[in-house]
Formats: structure tokens, C-alpha cells, sequence
């Protein structure tokens, strides 16, 4: 898992459900609608994000399609300047260090 699906597995961990793999599906562990609405309260009070709720359901609900829509709304919360900063970034690393960040996750 990645980062960000290390994240949501977290989170749904604490609520209850038990994932062992992005491809666990949320519903089939035991979540439920009152389930959703925790999670995306505390999606927005540890990443500071609003979730579209209808984007969760757009596939099935795993943990792997919950971190791309928590992906989605963090690059429609950034604005230009932070793209620009990240872009800098990553435009000043090398090819080792580029290699270590995405076999990182991050």
C-alpha cells in the first residue's frame, strides 16, 4: 500500500472495519452509511479534506479507490503556488532521489 491507502486502511481500522489490502472493499468489511459519514469526518479533521461523497461510490468502495478520491481532492485543494513548489521539487532531485520517492509512495 501506499501512503495514502496506508491512511484510509488506518482510518477505517479505527472505525472498526479491518482491511488487509487496498483491494478490501468497505461494505463487505462491515461499513455502513453511519460508517461513512465517521470516515469522512475524520478524513476531514486529520487532512483537513471534504470528500465528494458521490466520487466514493463512482467504483466499488475499497481502500484503494477511497485514497485516489482523498488524491483528487488534495490536487483540487492545492493551488498554483503549491503545484509550482512541488514541481520545483521534484524538478531539483535527482534520478536516485526520484526512484526513492515513488518506491516510497510518496
Amino acid at each position: 500500500m501506499d501512503a495514502t491507502e496506508s491512511t484510509v486502511a488506518r482510518i477505517w481500522t479505527d472505525l472498526g472495519l479491518r482491511p488487509t489490502s487496498a483491494d478490501d472493499d468497505f461494505f463487505a468489511l462491515g461499513g455502513q452509511s453511519l460508517t461513512l459519514v465517521r470516515f469522512l469526518a475524520r478524513v476531514r479533521e486529520e487532512l483537513g479534506l471534504e470528500l465528494p461523497v458521490d466520487a466514493l461510490f463512482e467504483t466499488d468502495l475499497t481502500v484503494r479507490a477511497a485514497a485516489n478520491v482523498v488524491t483528487t481532492a488534495r490536487l483540487d485543494a492545492a493551488d498554483a503556488d503549491d503545484l509550482a513548489r512541488a514541481l520545483a521539487e521534484l524538478d531539483g532531485m535527482s534520478e536516485a532521489e526520484l526512484a526513492a520517492l515513488l518506491a516510497e509512495g510518496g
